[in-house]
């Protein structure tokens, strides 16, 4: 989570400290932090303030990451939101069209900043967060892979049983991070494709779909990305959340865990081992 400190003034002993800090916490971490504000106002005798900031927006057309090769939504007009913080950027995509459904999400960490992503989900705990397979019961297919020129695709298709709808979760990582003493990755693409009800999905299609998967540079060809100005902190527009999460008029699609924030610093020491 992006914590934004604003300026806090404490009063002790008739003094006066004001300062401004900006830190990168995980969610897990949030309990430390409201901890030691409760430490910080006891020992000051304060009521120190801040606020949470998410700069989350609709993606301008020609900036969109990702790419999708695929008759099927050919003629259809995707929705794009986008995340951006100092340390990662994060692209979540929907399609739709014929009953069909595609959803991705993009991450990316920044290469001025010594951050990894710290993305530990396997396939179906990542198709579990999706909002579209939410209170299914899921009847799991086989693991399949595909290797390609960034890295190494792995899926795994499932079915809504009691929709009777096939299914098929996929993930990769690349830009594998080396400095980073876990070797975590600098990019990750994953999502969900799930095909109109009653309808077969065979895994030649699958493989066709995901082939057809790329992540475009910022001057909008296939490839990695070219360095990009860091966006203003905190702007958002409620309706691109709700889009990317599933709210209101997007239930039944989207993530709510968007923006993920999988950013995380490493240390380089001892030939990028921690010693």
């Amino acid at each position: 989570m992006n914590v934004a400190f604003g300026l806090m003034d404490l009063q002790s002993n008739g003094g006066s400290i004001r300062f401004q800090m900006s830190v990168k916490l995980d969610r897990m971490n949030m309990r430390l932090i409201a901890a030691a504000l409760t430490l910080v106002t006891a020992v000051a005798g304060c009521t120190p303030s801040f606020q949470l900031d998410l700069d989350v927006d609709w993606v301008v057309a020609d900036e969109y990451r990702i790419a999708v090769a695929s008759e099927i939504f050919e003629s259809t007009k995707p929705i794009r939101v986008k995340y951006t913080d100092a340390w990662q950027t994060e692209e979540y995509v929907l399609f739709r069209a014929g009953g069909k459904q595609l959803e991705m999400i993009y991450a990316e960490a920044r290469t001025a900043f010594t951050v990894a992503l710290d993305y530990q989900m396997p396939l179906e705990a990542m198709v579990a967060t999706w909002n579209l397979n939410s209170r299914q019961d899921l009847v799991w297919g086989p693991l399949g892979r595909i290797d390609s020129r960034f890295g190494t695709w792995f899926y795994r298709t499932f079915e809504h049983s009691a929709l009777r709808r096939s299914c098929v979760g996929f993930q990769i990582e690349w830009d594998q991070i080396y400095e980073d003493p876990q070797g975590r990755p600098g990019k990750v693409l994953f999502g969900c494709y799930c095909a109109a009800t009653a309808e077969a999905l065979e895994d030649g299609e699958v493989r066709a779909l995901i082939r057809g998967f790329s992540v475009r540079k910022q001057d909008g060809s296939s490839g990695e990305q070219k360095a990009r100005s860091l966006h203003n902190a905190g702007s958002q527009d409620p309706s691109a959340i709700a889009a990317a999460r599933g709210y209101g008029p997007y239930a039944g699609r989207g993530n709510p865990s968007f923006p993920f924030m999988f950013a995380r610093y490493y240390s380089i020491s001892n030939g990028g081992r921690i010693k």
